[in-house]
């Protein structure tokens, strides 16, 4: 059998949960800083004050709009093959996203990230079996900073196929990535190979840009992820569950957004849990706490029948370390064993800042022995083995015993790709001490493919177009 899922709410705390957040949305509402929108939504038949820009949510709309979600939806690779279904089955990993730094581990410092980073990083995650989604690693700092995110997109459209997952708070920019798309499919609302993360400012309002993206995305039929980042002690009450509550208003507002813009729009409920620290007065994600979160964040979707997502594996440690490796290991379990549809950062630390292709590889290693205990085991009559045990007796051995011969190659044991299984001599005498530095020697051997190019010289041609036209218009601006 598998592993039992992890709870942290009864269902008496999910319901008190719901019932604070639809008193929240109905009679506190959530600013709007868009007039477009608040139009819009004041059409829908939502109370809506224009000279504060507050909109209010009756408890029966988002009743009404929760409902519409689709539980589950599909997506497809960027070459228009059916992919894998968001919502249903065991969870997804994807790369991390939106970074500025990239660790360099032959120099041993943190320098700004180019484009050519981007494509080795993508290079790797599409040959990676554990990576199911490809996220946009960093923000180049080698182009202009206005449409950083749009190189970025198109590298990594040019070096996968698998969906891509991004973020950006622009409805111009969201445009851009969009039509950018529609270049490889112009079907892409019907096949999506994109999942577009838009997130809310903490406590409870939505910037212009941000909400304007949402209708975008929403009118163009793309999948989204709803998340906010509420922090605890900053723009959240400084317990656990107030926070839980602050990011729950925050999400269910968007997701009723997204379905009066378009019903049934695939949406998700997604989740970036952040405390603050004091002492530091830093941000962080890889506390227990956050853990903690992770797994109600999960039973919150579910009792929305509604996608789930979050952020791991997550670590707040600037370096390829023990307290990196831990938090990295406990917040990706734990997502994943709380039923987290798609789980999002491979490769990325620092609190979000950096990346590093020896870190890919290495959560490479951790998703898969995740994904391996999420399987548990298969207990029958066949697999016991009875008779052969029994045929063996005492002290004999399986080496060439049919067990052996049948599974050794089946998966029924996870295979090491970077971890140093050796003895310790082999160890010193090959130099292979440290398992960043057998992540790191991994890193040409998957680079030698990166001149196969996905795209067309005419896509990437068009999607250039694309970019000028949009750098023109902001020039002017």
């Amino acid at each position: 059998m598998k592993l039992n899922q992890m709870e942290v709410l009864s269902q008496e705390e999910i319901h008190l949960i719901h019932e604070a957040t639809l008193e929240i949305l109905e009679q506190e509402g959530v600013v709007v800083l868009s007039d477009f929108i608040r139009n819009f939504l004041a059409e829908k038949g939502l109370p809506v004050d224009h000279n504060s820009g507050v909109v209010r949510i009756p408890s029966s709309v988002a009743t009404a709009c929760l409902q519409q979600v689709p539980s589950s939806f599909a997506l497809y690779s960027v070459d228009d093959q059916p992919w894998k279904r968001i919502g249903q089955g065991d969870p997804l990993f994807a790369c991390g996203h939106n970074a500025v730094f990239l660790l360099d581990q032959q120099t041993g410092n943190r320098r700004d990230s180019l484009v050519e980073d981007v494509e080795k990083f993508v290079c790797i995650a599409d040959q990676l079996d554990e990576i199911d989604l490809i996220g946009i690693p960093v923000m180049p700092q080698d182009t202009p900073a206005e449409s950083t995110l749009l190189y970025a997109v198109k590298a990594a459209l040019n070096n996968s196929t698998k969906p891509l997952f991004y973020s950006s708070e622009s409805a111009t920019i969201n445009q851009a990535i969009i039509q950018m798309a529609k270049t490889i499919n112009r079907e892409v609302s019907n096949h999506p190979f994109l999942i577009s993360q838009l997130s809310p400012t903490s406590p409870l309002f939505w910037e212009k840009g941000t909400i304007e993206a949402l209708y975008e995305v929403c009118s163009n039929g793309i999948p989204l992820a709803i998340l906010p980042e509420p922090i605890a002690g900053a723009s959240a009450p400084y317990t656990l569950a107030g926070l839980l509550t602050m990011h729950n208003a925050e999400c269910l507002s968007g997701i009723v957004f997204s379905q009066l813009i378009r019903e049934k729009t695939p949406v998700m409920y997604a989740s970036s849990w952040t405390a603050y620290d004091m002492r530091s007065n830093m941000a962080v994600i890889g506390t227990p706490e956050t853990h903690i979160l992770r797994i109600a964040g999960a039973q919150m979707a579910a009792f929305y029948r509604i996608p789930s997502h979050t952020t791991a594996p997550n670590s707040d440690s600037h370096f390829h370390d023990e307290q990196n490796s831990w938090e990295r290991t406990l917040s990706a379990f734990v997502s994943a064993l709380a039923g987290n549809h798609l789980i999002v950062n491979a490769g990325m630390f620092a609190t979000g800042l950096t990346i590093s292709l020896e870190q890919l590889i290495l959560d490479a290693e951790i998703i898969g022995q995740i994904k391996r205990i999420l399987r548990g085991m298969e207990v029958n009559r066949e697999m016991i083995f009875l008779d052969e045990i029994r045929r063996v007796g005492q002290r004999g051995n399986y080496l060439t015993e049919d067990s052996t011969l049948t599974h050794l190659r089946s998966g029924q044991f996870w295979k090491s790709s970077v971890s140093i299984l050796d003895h310790y001599q082999n160890c010193l005498n090959s130099g292979m001490t440290d398992v960043v530095l057998s992540a790191h020697q991994k890193i040409d051997t998957y680079l030698a493919r990166i001149s196969k190019k996905s795209l067309s010289q005419n896509i990437l041609h068009k999607m250039d177009q694309i970019i000028n036209s949009f750098e023109e218009r902001r020039d002017k601006e």
